[in-house]
């Protein structure tokens, strides 16, 4: 006699339709979940790029308090063999993250991509002696994590990303001059005590390249990007700031103006001075970051 078999036993595959929702509601998960894992991974390099930030800050302020307050050449450019006077003419202080351009010791730590500056003609360092030649900077000491001196969002060959203002002791020239109609010397910061309002005073931050220098932003009131270097756009729509009371802390640029310029390759691609000038939100705030309201 033939068993009678329980249809709710026999065992079957998939139908087309049952496949065809699986992969739907797989599809969908993954929409939803992949732009929230994106946004965590960039929250996390934003963090350690904000812990770098803070150990260069506080390694700024403890070489400041082994040196009687003085704080440290935030330039990173080249000298002449006179070391004196310079091709700047800058302070006779060792850079912060570079040892001086020498005869024994070409080069600079900053050209990694193109040659020639100011005389020298050497092939840029390789990344061991551009590591050796910040190793060598003033700040090594105080900060000797190597990772401190590099955002994780950077280019892989990048060393370095942050750079300092020309107002914290780095400026071209520290004889008489102007800056703006001001007398730099009385606005150029040389020891803690002159720093007012520590909080909103940056001395360290990203830069879209990393200058020759340091970081030029123009004292003129109205402020303007026309008269500054580019800052960066390094962690969603803004970039990290460290500040001279030893915080870091993220800001937000909020102008289309200011994406369009930080943005722009070539200079013909750039706004106007009109529209750059128009963002007064993003300038005067760096403005008053730089040289202080």
């Amino acid at each position: 006699m033939k068993k009678s078999v329980n249809p709710q036993r026999e065992s079957r595959g998939f139908t087309l339709v049952e496949l065809l929702v699986v992969i739907s509601i797989i599809a969908l998960l993954m929409a939803v979940l992949l732009p929230a894992l994106s946004k965590a991974r960039t929250q996390a390099k934003r963090i350690v790029c904000l812990s770098g930030l803070k150990q260069l800050v506080l390694g700024w302020m403890s070489y400041a308090e082994n040196n009687d307050t003085k704080i440290v050449n935030g330039g990173q450019a080249g000298m002449d063999s006179s070391i004196g006077a310079g091709i700047y003419g800058w302070v006779k202080e060792p850079f912060w993250c570079t040892s001086f351009n020498t005869a024994s010791d070409p080069g600079w730590d900053w050209d990694w991509k193109i040659n020639g500056f100011d005389g020298y003609t050497g092939a840029p360092l390789t990344y061991a002696q551009r590591i050796a030649k910040l190793q060598k900077g003033a700040l090594y000491r105080y900060c000797q994590n190597i990772k401190s001196y590099r955002c994780p969002e950077a280019e892989k060959d990048m060393h370095r990303t942050y750079i300092m203002p020309t107002s914290m002791n780095a400026h071209w020239a520290n004889g008489p001059g102007i800056i703006g109609g001001v007398p730099f010397e009385g606005i150029v910061i040389k020891r803690l005590g002159q720093i007012k309002k520590s909080a909103d005073r940056v001395t360290f931050f990203e830069e879209k390249e990393i200058s020759p220098d340091a970081y030029q932003f123009g004292n003129y009131n109205p402020a303007s990007w026309s008269s500054s270097d580019i800052p960066n756009i390094m962690h969603g729509l803004g970039a990290n700031f460290g500040f001279a009371d030893g915080h870091a802390d993220y800001h937000q640029w909020v102008c289309a103006s200011t994406f369009k310029w930080i943005k722009s390759g070539a200079e013909a691609d750039r706004p106007g001075t009109a529209d750059i000038s128009a963002c007064s939100s993003d300038v005067t705030w760096m403005r008053n970051a730089v040289w202080g309201d």
